[in-house]
């Protein structure tokens, strides 16, 4: 059994935006964070040893644009990655509670408030190590592409998942868990699973408590060329592999593969199933990008990504197209109850 934590506070929560290079989007997610009708304790920016001058705009907009929440700003030595631009911010931190907003991605405004009122309401058979949201996908313009809809809802739903060995998932800028957790499972992990690094958090907390997400869309995932989904694809892809059959073995009561494990037996099977495997992940990858260029306004190439994707693994972009498609049709107003501050498909939270 897990220690018992206390729920969260707003003023005991700390918000930690990791950022590397992104001085034209990070304005829109400070503001979306201390224009919460839950104010955070303080907002912690963490920079992954920028070129740009980060330091000089979190400075003024600490000044002048914060509405009096504390913003601090903490500088990695060297250009580390996401997972240790996270450890930093959050060892630099002081909320007993840690939201994580990437610089790239915005918050509706009663997001932080819907997540508090929640956990503090919780009764179910076990504690929620962690909590996210639903929300959209929106492209550089800051349009709303279609809904970003993942992961369990429910303690129902986080148990079956954990049964049969599943992988956590959920909008890293949607998430919030507690310090005493994180620090339980020494953070998140900088070589284990690489560019896959919040996924092996979301499964080892889901270990210490239900992992899950709200419903409600109150988060704003931005879909663009340069993101990590892009740069990080084969690496990431790899290494949620991985950690997928990881999860398998541990349902089964079997010992986790090491990295030089998994890839011997991936090019232990048969020539066939070997090129299959990389059919379908070359047609994930030319789908994501032809998708972000598509939505982006580059219709040229996405398209063209997008026909190779196709001649790939149809299968998969027909899918993402109904997908897209759904997220953006009119929902009947019976379907899901909206709650105050969420936002409507075509909403985008005011400056």
């Amino acid at each position: 059994m897990t220690a018992s934590v206390e729920p969260p506070r707003a003023a005991s929560l700390s918000v930690v935006v990791p950022t590397f290079n992104d001085l034209e989007r990070i304005g829109d997610a400070l503001e979306s964070i201390v224009g919460q009708t839950a104010r955070p304790g303080e907002i912690v920016v963490s920079d992954d040893a920028s070129e740009q001058d980060v330091e000089g705009f979190v400075r003024e907009f600490a000044a002048g644009r914060a509405h009096g929440i504390p913003v601090r700003y903490v500088r990695l030595a060297s250009n580390s990655g996401d997972a240790a631009a996270r450890n930093t911010g959050i060892a630099a931190s002081q909320g007993d509670w840690i939201a994580i907003c990437d610089s790239d991605d915005v918050w509706a405004p009663a997001k932080l408030e819907r997540q508090i009122e929640f956990v503090r309401a919780w009764t179910g058979g076990r504690r929620i190590a962690l909590l996210g949201t639903h929300g959209y996908n929106i492209n550089d313009r800051k349009r709303v592409i279609s809904a970003a809809v993942m992961g369990p809802t429910s303690e129902r739903e986080y148990e079956a998942v954990r049964h049969r060995g599943g992988l956590f998932f959920a909008i890293h800028s949607s998430i919030m868990y507690s310090r005493a957790d994180y620090d339980a499972l020494g953070g998140y992990r900088t070589d284990e699973y690489g560019a896959a690094n919040e996924f092996d958090l979301f499964c080892r907390m889901a270990e210490r408590g239900v992992v899950m997400n709200l419903p409600e869309r109150l988060v704003y995932y931005r879909k663009r060329a340069g993101s990590m989904q892009l740069d990080l694809f084969w690496e990431r892809h790899r290494n949620v592999t991985r950690l997928a059959e990881n999860q398998r073995r541990r349902a089964r009561g079997q010992s986790p593969v090491s990295k030089e494990q998994f890839a011997a037996q991936l090019a232990a099977e048969p020539a066939w199933r070997r090129l299959m495997r990389r059919k379908r992940v070359w047609g994930m990858y030319w789908y994501r990008a032809g998708a972000t260029d598509l939505v982006n306004g580059r219709r040229l190439r996405g398209g063209a990504e997008l026909a190779l994707a196709c001649a790939l693994d149809s299968a998969r972009l027909r899918h993402g197209l109904q997908g897209a498609l759904r997220g953006r049709l009119p929902r009947r107003a019976s379907s899901r109850r909206r709650v105050p501050g969420e936002p409507t498909p075509s909403a985008w939270p005011p400056a």
